[in-house]
């Protein structure tokens, strides 16, 4: 059975993400798809990288919880991240989580000293959402907040991912709304779902 994953990185479920995650779920209902959403902030996560856990000082112990969710991901076909981008990166807890369960061994090896990914097979969507204009996100900022987690880490552990971020994320229009379902459709179609 094929499962899906949306690891959903913001205080509260209004506004942008909150209707990211809305559409998201909407399509995954309509298609019949079995899901789960991982709430960051509602289950509380720990971000904080603990010592033991520092593989690069020979830290290898993975914390229970993080197992459960390595486990769910090594299930799981298609990952989904929703978040916001604050200073052109993404939140702390997402970040954290990303250091804890993204760990050498589980998603990463290096072989010859080269990465190879250890998550080949899955494909993510990242979906984000920015205060400012599109415009600099892309072109100024140059798109820093998704490359971070789709570039850097998700494709770096072997995971194909496609990002459809929004600027201008300050009130939520009707226009607004319409443009997160045009980027969730866009964003199912790469997922094949």
């Amino acid at each position: 059975m094929n499962t899906h994953l949306i690891f959903y990185a913001h205080p509260n479920k209004k506004g942008f993400c909150g209707e990211f995650l809305r559409a998201v779920e909407e399509h995954m209902q309509k298609k019949g798809h079995v899901y789960e959403v991982i709430d960051l902030y509602a289950i509380g996560y720990d971000p904080i990288m603990k010592n033991e856990e520092h593989y690069t000082s020979g830290g290898y112990e993975i914390a229970s919880e993080n197992k459960i969710f390595q486990e769910k991901i090594t299930q799981a076909t298609s990952l989904i991240f929703i978040y916001p981008t604050w200073w052109q990166n993404m939140p702390a807890i997402l970040k954290g989580f990303v250091d804890r369960v993204f760990t050498a061994r589980y998603a990463f090896r290096y072989v010859n000293d080269l990465p190879v990914g250890l998550l080949k097979g899955r494909k993510a969507v990242v979906f984000t959402s920015s205060g400012g204009p599109r415009v600099y996100t892309r072109f100024f900022a140059g798109d820093r907040a998704v490359k971070v987690l789709a570039k850097d880490v998700l494709a770096f552990c072997g995971i194909k991912t496609k990002c459809f971020p929004i600027g201008g994320a300050r009130k939520l229009t009707d226009v607004k709304k319409k443009n997160i379902e045009k980027l969730v459709q866009k964003g199912m179609k790469f997922l094949s779902l």
